[in-house]
């Protein structure tokens, strides 16, 4: 009889590409998830730094805040989907998007640092009133956040840049072990019928989740 697709038999080893690569890269869904929480961590500092701009809000700063860690959720969720419910994740794909979010959220981060640290003071104003936080010599006096929050949305992002890099890694480690095993001929075989009810049983799950307003 052939296994089906269910949450009884659900597995944290997700696609087995991915899980026999190495002892590394089958922690690539547990990179995921944090990524995930780290976005959700990301909204609510963003949000509290929008709140307290007042008139001062400004396109840049609301896509620095919260469209960044936004697309950053919305991006884990169905990379968690490919990885644990599908378990089929290609490699290249995973390489692209976090290739591009670890980038993004580097220079987002580097621009902050770099308009906000000591040696900052001569940043044009306009920047460095955006960039940093209330109290800093040469920053915003009234609108925007403390130290604290600012800090918090600093070390988010931060760690946001290195896990989507590991996981980039991770997916390119995979693609590479890929390439050589089908340059040897060897042929990676799956069940078509277990396959085709992965894929029915993780259409159907995502369509409820998408019904419920994930």
């Amino acid at each position: 009889m052939h296994e089906t697709f269910s949450y009884h038999n659900f597995s944290w080893q997700g696609d087995l590409r991915w899980y026999k690569a190495s002892k590394y890269t089958r922690y690539a869904p547990v990179v995921v998830l944090v990524i995930l929480f780290l976005s959700i961590a990301e909204i609510a500092f963003g949000s509290v730094w929008i709140a307290n701009l007042g008139d001062t809000m400004s396109v840049p700063k609301i896509i620095q805040t919260l469209l960044i860690p936004g697309c950053s959720f919305f991006n884990a969720v169905p990379s968690l989907h490919l990885h644990l419910l599908l378990r089929i994740n290609p490699p290249t794909m995973a390489i692209w998007f976090s290739s591009i979010f670890a980038f993004v959220y580097l220079f987002s981060t580097l621009l902050m640092l770099a308009s906000c640290g000591p040696s900052a003071k001569g940043v044009v104003g306009s920047l460095r009133k955006s960039e940093c936080y209330v109290g800093i010599e040469g920053g915003p006096k009234r609108y925007g956040v403390t130290e604290g929050v600012w800090a918090a949305f600093q070390t988010c992002n931060l760690l946001s840049a290195i896990a989507y890099a590991y996981h980039a890694a991770l997916a390119y480690y995979v693609l590479r072990g890929i390439k050589q095993r089908k340059a040897a001929g060897i042929e990676e075989v799956e069940d078509p019928e277990l396959v085709a009810a992965r894929r029915a049983k993780a259409r159907a799950e995502w369509i409820k989740m998408t019904q419920r307003g994930l």
